[in-house]
């Protein structure tokens, strides 16, 4: 079993709850979740539109609803405009801000709401003086304030619904968005069936305005219960330096709306109204099927503009759901283009039909110019990409208008799918590069290592590339820093591909395979000799838990008779592990080159296992499929944190005797691991420490799946959340040990894991831990048992069992975590708890590793029967 899997933990509330399938894909949450809260969002507002001009068009004169019609028109079109970049800056900057988030939010809603109050102003005078016919559309003065007034709303709610994407809240504004076309459907009823009030078009509009102005106040409301509102001034100095990627902004927005929004104009102005009827339902048919992409890029840019790490991961999965799912789709519409037009009516289909099925060709582009447009934005080009959306808008109309002029309907789609073919020509290599481009590891030019060849990482070993743990061992006799680099000097020149002598790019994930040169000044750095004087073997722990993951899949530390290696959990678990530290400290004792047999790499294991386990076997499926996440964390008071993972140990030749006795008279059958981490946990309940009861993180080997003969060198171990009805008892924690170990769900996790990785790539590093912690840190638990170590009882000691020093420790722990992990050796149990001593007092921690040492039994008796 492994040391630990647990990460540091985001701050932040998560759901409860979910399937394996949702787990696996957790990595991707935010993507899927504010992606799919925007599709949410166009489905409900295009729902609900048309119901309400339905309701309209039944209850108002025809007059009013063409002039409330052409006034929603001029708030959507002006209002767009007047965001003036203002939505897609913040999704850029938002990422980037610790506090202050709302002062820069109420900023940008006034900028853009002034922005759009000068365009209606602009519109009105226009229409006054050069457009009769909008100028009876404004419905007199009490009509124009109130358009005027919706253009600055329009606005200033489309900023703040991007503002909640770039806060990863999409969720928050499908809610306004569901309200707002909910209240102002009401409010039209409500008004029509007043007696004595006239539908005019003033009052129809009033109800669209009131909807915008009652669904933000709801959401301001649900913003403020929630506690996500820190302040709502308006400084204008905070645009200070953000004017130009405004600016920026506004142009790629500009560059890319307006053309869309022209090419109706275009088909009438070239062929007919009655050509750009059937154009105009042709290409809303297309716009349904790119809001797809056009969602996954802005989430893609919200999710990655404080994380341009990700973009690359991101990028893949988003292109995988666009295209997987959409091309299929586009080729549907493409063969079934004129029974679709057919919908909306014969001359729809034969006027159309044909269009249809050239529009449907423009899909992929679609995607292509959109993922451009959101890889630009998260790179900061924002200025190129603005250029480039210009002239490709102006080639674009251009085209139309040629090709509109000349020739139909079906020419002039053809001549804008031609162009945006080329587009894509232009455009899918920057794209196709984030996907696929080699990720380069410099160092080892840099460092002057010459690498031979490279081993690519299987997909369970970069599962595992962030963690480590630490095994240390001693007191020994006979084994020096010198001795162990000549250990691992003779290993590399039997087999310089061995794991264990190679260089880890965590980058690329890759074993690097140096020559013998490099790796003789590459040993000289990995093993460090701390001298032969008196030790303290804790602080040699603490010390590698404190070291930043580098490329050495192997950092030993040596000297006072004690060996402690910290080793990636990339190279194993505790199996090969401990044949590692073995044949280690038995070469150096010896004088002599290391050998360790490289086992083979059974790349298909896994699957296999997971076949047998539930291939034909359906009635597993259920269990094997699903599984429990770590339960709600409520949001606390909280204080400002800093890591500092420590380690506390224990160890006694006695309490597995005291422990067996009392499992023979109160608990037959439970395993002594079950009855310690029940007393870890009644001992911190008895120290005032109040553990999560609800359940913990339990760590277990997965080779108990295998079949015969396969043995697999690298890490096969997962940590399901497991809720036992009590934490302090014993038989409740074996009992749902046992259940769970028999449904094989494991494997489940385990596959999905490697399937995520197949599509975003290996995670390199850890996430940063939080800034803060809970003022009252409530403990979660992560337990691992170690097993048996007698294997090493042959190691050149040289003290008897009773003072041997053999720990497990992780390198990673969540700022409330405490990892308890046990080992027996030669009959001594050996106990290591991992926390942070900013969270938990350090003597606290050892007094309980005390009393689990020295009274198991009382424990268990006094807190048994404690439930979460």
């Amino acid at each position: 079993m492994t040391a630990t899997h647990a990460a540091p933990q985001r701050t932040g509330p998560e759901p409860s709850g979910g399937s394996g399938i949702f787990s696996a894909l957790k990595g991707h949450v935010d993507l899927f979740l504010n992606a799919g809260s925007l599709m949410g969002t166009t489905l409900i507002t295009s729902a609900f539109g048309f119901a309400y001009w339905w309701v309209a068009a039944h209850l108002a004169p025809q007059a009013s609803v063409g002039q409330a019609s052409a006034a929603v028109s001029a708030m959507t079109l002006i209002g767009t405009i007047g965001m003036f970049g203002m939505g897609t800056m913040l999704i850029a900057e938002l990422p980037t801000i610790a506090r202050g988030k709302w002062d820069l939010i109420s900023t940008c809603l006034l900028t853009a709401g002034t922005v759009a109050t000068a365009g209606g102003l602009v519109y009105v005078l226009l229409a006054h003086l050069w457009i009769p016919s909008l100028r009876d559309a404004l419905g007199g003065a009490p009509g124009t304030v109130l358009l005027v007034a919706g253009i600055a709303l329009t606005a200033m709610t489309l900023v703040l619904d991007e503002a909640m994407v770039g806060l990863l809240q999409g969720p928050l504004q499908l809610m306004r968005n569901a309200w707002f076309s909910l209240i102002k459907l009401v409010l039209l009823g409500v008004v029509a069936v007043i007696p004595g009030l006239a539908m005019t078009g003033s009052l129809i509009l009033l109800t669209w305005v009131a909807g915008i102005v009652t669904s933000t106040a709801i959401l301001f409301r649900t913003l403020r219960r929630r506690g996500m509102i820190d302040s709502l001034r308006p400084r204008p100095a905070l645009m200070r330096g953000r004017g130009r990627a405004a600016f920026d902004h506004n142009l790629l927005n500009l560059a890319t709306y307006l053309p869309r929004v022209t090419l109706p104009l275009i088909v009438v102005a070239t062929i007919s109204e009655e050509a750009n009827a059937a154009f105009y339902t042709a290409f809303m048919v297309l716009s349904f099927m790119a809001m797809v992409p056009g969602n996954f890029a802005i989430t893609l840019f919200a999710v990655t503009a404080g994380d341009k790490s990700a973009l690359r991961s991101k990028v893949r999965v988003g292109l995988a759901v666009c295209l997987g799912a959409g091309f299929p789709a586009s080729l549907v519409v493409y063969f079934l283009a004129e029974p679709i037009m057919g919908l909306f009516g014969a001359n729809y289909a034969k006027t159309a039909g044909e269009a249809l099925a050239i529009l449907a060709l423009t899909y992929v582009p679609f995607v292509f110019h959109h993922f451009f447009l959101a890889i630009s934005r998260v790179q900061g080009k924002l200025r190129g990409a603005g250029i480039f959306s210009v002239f490709a808008g102006l080639a674009e109309l251009g085209a139309a208008w040629w090709a509109g002029t000349n020739g139909d309907l079906n020419d002039l789609c053809t001549a804008v799918a031609v162009v945006m073919a080329v587009e894509t020509v232009l455009i899918a290599p920057i794209v196709l590069k984030v996907v696929f481009a080699p990720v380069v590891d410099s160092s080892a030019v840099a460092e002057g290592v010459t690498v031979m060849s490279t081993t690519s990482l299987t997909l369970r070993e970069r599962a595992w590339l962030p963690l480590e743990y630490i095994r240390t061992v001693g007191p020994l006799a006979g084994v020096d820093a010198t001795r162990v680099r000549n250990a691992l000097i003779g290993l590399h020149a039997a087999d310089p591909t061995h794991r264990a002598v190679s260089r880890l790019d965590r980058s690329g994930s890759a074993w690097q395979h140096m020559d013998a040169a490099s790796f003789h000044a590459y040993v000289q750095e990995a093993v460090t000799d701390i001298g032969h004087g008196p030790v303290d073997f804790d602080a040699m722990t603490r010390h590698l838990q404190s070291e930043e993951r580098g490329h050495h899949p192997l950092r030993i530390l040596v000297g006072g008779g004690y060996f402690a290696l910290k080793v990636s959990h990339a190279y194993g678990d505790a199996g090969p592990v401990n044949t590692l530290v073995h044949e280690l400290v038995q070469a150096a004792a010896e004088g002599r080159a290391a050998r360790i047999q490289p086992s083979e790499r059974h790349k298909m294991a896994l699957p296999v296992a997971w076949w047998k386990q539930f291939g034909f076997k359906p009635g597993r499926w259920k269990e094997g499929l699903s599984f429990a996440r770590p339960p709600h964390i409520e949001e606390t008071q909280a204080r400002p944190w800093q890591a500092n993972l420590t380690v506390v140990t224990a160890r006694s030749g006695q309490v597995l005797g005291d422990m067996r006795t009392w499992r023979d008279q109160h608990a037959p059958g439970v395993t002594t691991s079950a009855i310690t981490f029940a007393a870890f946990t009644s001992a911190l309940i008895e120290l005032g420490l109040k553990p999560d009861l609800r359940g913990g993180t339990f760590l277990a080997d997965a080779r108990r799946y295998l079949g015969k003969g396969i043995s697999i060198d690298s890490n096969f171990c997962m940590g399901p959340f497991l809720t036992p009805p009590s934490l302090t008892d014993p038989v409740a924690i074996h009992r749902t040990l046992k259940a769970e170990l028999a449904t094989g769900r494991i494997l489940t996790m385990m596959l999905l894991r490697e399937g995520k990785i197949m599509l975003t790539g290996a995670p390199g590093l850890p996430d940063p831990y939080p800034g803060e912690v809970s003022v009252a840190p409530q403990p979660r638990l992560t337990f691992s048992n170690q097993g048996r170590h007698d294997m090493l009882g042959d190691l050149p000691w040289a003290v008897q069992p009773a003072g041997r020093v053999n720990q497990s420790v992780p390198t990673l722990n969540g700022p409330e975590g405490i990892t308890l992990t046990t080992s027996e050796m030669n009959g001594v149990l050996h106990l290591e708890a991992t926390f942070h001593a900013t969270t938990y007092d350090p003597a606290v921690i050892a007094r309980a590793l005390d009393l689990v040492c020295s009274d198991p039994a009382g424990l268990i008796m006094a807190y048994r029967q404690v439930r979460p």
